[in-house]
């Protein structure tokens, strides 16, 4: 099987046949071929099928039946755009994007496709839209993303249906409908989504109730929020803080969409480097793989890399972690020990951790520095980052930090460990 289909010219496409290969694709599909169905979508893509285009540059983005190879899928993904793509094409297209590894990181271009997408209805891109127009106060993005959520939501998207549900409670971008948003609320609950149901903040024009607008497309910016101050607490190792980095639905938006992939956390044992279950860490955890990453996470990834002036291609996938009452991650060190694998991947060691509170915690679950007497309160939206190394990229037995025991409510944390080069495929 080559790389990449053929490229035949285009007086010799033949869009019946590359229409009737696409359909046996998804035959094979459906019965679990996936050899078969690679072979059917190489045959579909060489006369330029946009949906086989996509659908193959999949397989090569992610490694499903071949080797990953994210920039043979950026190229497919192209080449779908030119066929006049499917609303698929330009959401992926935006993602890769906004990693910088395969194709730049260019804002007005990732815009333009993500608002293509949208345009055009994919639900992703839809909530991505909602997420992105709600960090404007102003009621015509408030509507806007409401708009953009109920568009998903009528598509069956969970994320955007629980989003829905919040603002319908609040009454922010829409007229306040309590029973409705109890209604979402429940049947989303049984999903394993731990809607919220915010109580109005009394700060968004809620008057107008018309949901069918046509949002302001060109409006829609993925840099648009602005990086609050940091504050520094120490400066070896650098220690420092970020109030609202997030904002409160934004924060959601991180739980809603990772909550239902949590399990038992895990540390790495101090002498093979092995994943294990231990007492001294006792919540819960999931990571944002490239099959379950989306742009939402990335904008808010990147972000929160932002605070410690890295780029997002040294990110780990982003990781949600779960704190009841009386979990906590006792004493420990963020950097791998010398027996890891983790070390032989291309990004290396451990540079610095960012991590974000993403609720607020009734009592406990307070970030602290034993060596440096550096305490950090949990508070929504509230970035602490911290180095896990030297300058000169040695280990910092300082950076030793703890999560204390919630004692009240439950603690939501976004974790984002930065490794000294660059980590990612896209």
């Amino acid at each position: 099987m080559s790389d990449l289909p053929t490229r035949i010219p285009a007086g010799a496409i033949d869009r019946d046949a590359g229409e009737r290969d696409y359909r046996r694709a998804r035959e094979c599909l459906a019965a679990n071929n996936l050899d078969g169905a690679a072979r059917w979508l190489e045959l579909a893509a060489t006369n330029e099928h946009p949906a086989a285009l996509t659908e193959l540059a999949i397989l090569h983005l992610h490694g499903f039946g071949r080797e990953a190879n994210p920039a043979h899928g950026a190229e497919l993904l192209l080449r779908a755009e030119q066929a006049g793509g499917i609303p698929e094409t330009s959401y992926l297209l935006a993602q890769i994007a906004l990693g910088g590894m395969v194709l730049p990181r260019d804002p007005p271009r990732i815009d333009a496709w993500l608002a293509d997408s949208a345009r055009r209805g994919y639900p992703a891109a839809l909530r991505v839209a909602a997420l992105l127009f709600g960090q404007r106060n102003e009621a015509v993005y408030q509507q806007a993303a409401v708009a953009c959520l109920q568009r998903a939501t009528d598509a069956r998207d969970p994320i955007s249906a629980t989003l829905l549900a919040d603002r319908l409670h609040a009454g922010r971008g829409v007229a306040r409908d309590v029973a409705l948003a109890l209604d979402l609320a429940s049947e989303l609950r049984a999903m394993g989504i731990p809607v919220e149901l915010p109580e109005s903040d009394g700060g968004a024009d809620s008057s107008n109730t018309d949901s069918a607008i046509e949002p302001p497309w060109d409006a829609l910016h993925i840099d648009a929020a602005t990086q609050p101050d940091i504050e520094r607490h120490c400066k070896s190792p650098v220690i420092a803080t970020c109030d609202d980095l997030l904002n409160d639905e934004e924060c959601r938006y991180l739980i809603y969409s990772g909550a239902r992939f949590l399990e038992r956390s895990q540390v790495f044992h101090p002498v093979t480097g092995q994943p294990l279950e231990d007492d001294v860490r006792t919540s819960h955890n999931m990571s944002f793989v490239p099959t379950i990453d989306d742009i939402g996470v990335r904008i808010l990834q990147t972000r929160m890399a932002q605070v410690a002036g890295i780029d997002l291609a040294n990110c780990e996938p982003l990781s949600l972690l779960r704190y009841e009452i009386g979990d906590q991650y006792r004493p420990h060190r963020d950097y791998f020990p010398p027996s890891a694998p983790e070390l032989a991947q291309p990004g290396g060691q451990r540079h610095s951790t960012v991590c974000v509170y993403l609720n607020a915690v009734q009592q406990g679950g307070e970030t602290v520095f034993p060596n440096r007497d550096v305490t950090v309160q949990p508070r929504r939206g509230r970035a602490v980052m911290f180095c896990n190394l030297h300058a000169d990229g040695s280990a910092d037995p300082h950076s030793l930090h703890a999560g204390l025991p919630v004692l009240a409510g439950e603690k939501w944390l976004a974790s984002c460990w930065i490794r000294v080069n660059p980590l990612r495929l896209f």
